[in-house]
C-alpha cells in the first residue's frame, strides 16, 4: 500500500500586495486535515484518500516522510480519470524566517503578536543591514482586508499563483481549501499511483514595513507543481 506523500502539496496562497515583498521561509510547518483527488476543476465530486490531522514542515527536507502516514491511493475507483487534487488545511501556520524589506530593513519572525484572522503577525524590524534570526511564530491567512497604520497592506486570495482556486474560511471558518491542478490528468489502474510532488519555499514568507514602522508578515504561496504516477 503506498503512503501518499502529501508534504510538499500543500501551500498556500496570497496574492502580490502593495508595499510588499517575500523572503525564504526557514520554516513553514501546515496542518493537514483532508486531501481529496478530483476528475474536474471544481472538484464536484471528489474521492477522499486522506481525512484526520497531520503537522508538516513543507521547508523541511523530511517533509515526505513526515507526511508518509496520511493517506492512501490504494482502491482508487479503477478507470476514472483524475486531474485536480482538492486539500484542505488549518489557516493558522508556524512559519519561521527573515526577510529584507528594503536597504538595510530586515523583517524578522518573533515570539511576540501572533497573526490572526484579522491580524498581520508583527515582526521584529532591524535597520543595521543584519537580519536576527527569526523564531517560530504562528501567521495566519488572515482575512481578505487591508492592514497596517494606514491600510497600507492589502491581502487577496482571488488569484493564486500555483492554485486552480483558493477558498478561505471553509469549509469551516478555520479553514482553507486549495484545489490544485495535475501536470497531467491520470485514469487509475490496480496500481496504486504515487503522488509526485516539487516544491520552493524561497518566496513564501511575506513582509512589508507599515508607515508605523511595523515589520507586518503573513504567509505566502510556495511554488507547488503535483502529478500522480504509477
Amino acid at each position: 500500500m503506498f503512503k501518499i506523500i502529501f508534504g510538499c502539496i500543500l501551500f498556500i496562497f496570497i496574492s502580490l500586495k502593495v508595499y510588499a515583498v517575500s523572503g525564504t521561509a526557514d520554516k513553514y510547518e501546515v496542518t493537514m486535515k483532508k486531501v481529496e483527488l478530483c476528475s474536474e476543476q471544481t472538484c464536484a465530486s471528489t474521492t477522499t484518500v486522506a481525512s484526520g490531522t497531520q503537522a508538516v514542515n513543507i521547508a523541511s527536507l523530511n517533509a515526505g516522510a513526515e507526511a508518509a502516514a496520511f493517506g492512501s491511493t490504494s482502491g482508487l475507483p479503477i478507470g476514472t480519470v483524475y486531474t485536480h487534487l482538492r486539500v484542505t488545511l488549518n489557516r493558522a501556520f508556524t512559519i519561521e524566517g527573515e526577510v529584507n524589506v528594503s536597504g538595510d530593513n530586515w523583517c524578522s519572525t518573533d515570539s511576540a503578536s501572533a497573526g490572526s484572522a484579522t491580524a498581520l503577525h508583527v515582526g521584529t524590524l532591524d535597520t543595521d543591514g543584519t537580519a536576527t534570526d527569526g523564531t517560530d511564530q504562528t501567521l495566519y491567512l488572515a482575512d481578505a482586508d487591508t492592514y497596517g497604520a494606514s491600510s497600507e497592506i492589502e491581502i487577496t486570495y482571488g488569484s493564486p499563483t500555483y492554485a486552480s482556486s483558493m477558498s478561505v474560511g471553509s469549509p469551516s471558518t478555520s479553514e482553507v481549501q486549495l484545489i490544485y491542478q495535475l501536470t497531467t490528468p491520470y485514469t487509475s489502474s490496480l496500481i496504486a499511483p504515487k503522488i509526485k510532488v516539487s516544491f520552493d519555499v524561497s518566496s513564501a514568507l511575506g513582509a512589508g514595513i507599515d508607515s508605523g514602522n511595523n515589520c507586518l508578515m503573513w504567509p505566502e504561496e510556495p511554488v507547488v507543481t503535483i502529478s500522480l504516477t504509477e
